[in-house]
């Protein structure tokens, strides 16, 4: 394992818009235990990519359902675009035994300032080093402020003497 990852677990699915300032109607998953607060981060996938989006507001609605806004979702047709996706956090990984682990930690903090190149394009610089979630790290890309999201199955390798991490990123990542 290259970084120490996380799980996505299903928080809900979005049945429909609530009002007209934006509030969404969730179906919480059965399998969802834990509590949403505002500035959590939420994932959507968004065309095979997890956007984040932050919790502003969440109010029960009863045994399995509950009220939601994202910042900067401030009306009834923002939220449209939700409706039917399923919304989820990360956590972090339960399982404590890697077979791939060299006993060697590799914090995301070492790799800042490291160059990141895509299929052998280079893509920036790491600037910094944002968490959204227990352990789910995103690279912040220097001048554009970019996020790219540390996933195991995107980095290819990393070359601590060149200061490069060589990953593949999902088509359109760049353009969002």
């Amino acid at each position: 394992m290259l970084l120490s990852g996380c799980v996505k677990i299903a928080v809900g699915y979005v049945v429909k818009t609530h009002g007209v300032k934006g509030e969404l109607s969730v179906t919480t998953d059965e399998s969802f235990d834990g509590e949403l607060r505002p500035g959590d981060p939420v994932i959507v996938d968004i065309d095979g990519l997890d956007v984040p989006f932050f919790v502003s507001a969440v109010r029960g609605r009863g045994r399995d359902s509950l009220l939601l806004t994202f910042d900067d979702v401030d009306d009834e047709a923002a939220a449209a675009m939700f409706v039917g996706r399923t919304l989820y956090v990360y956590e972090e990984e339960s399982e404590n035994a890697d077979p791939d682990d060299d006993g060697e930690e590799l914090t995301a903090d070492r790799l800042v300032g490291y160059s990141i190149v895509d299929s052998g394009r280079p893509v920036g610089v790491i600037d910094d080093i944002r968490e959204l979630g227990p352990d789910c790290w995103y690279f912040v890309m220097r001048d554009s402020g970019q996020l790219i999201p540390i996933v195991d199955e995107m980095i290819q390798a990393i070359d601590h003497q060149a200061c490069i991490v060589e990953m593949i990123l999902p088509e359109g990542l760049l353009e969002l």
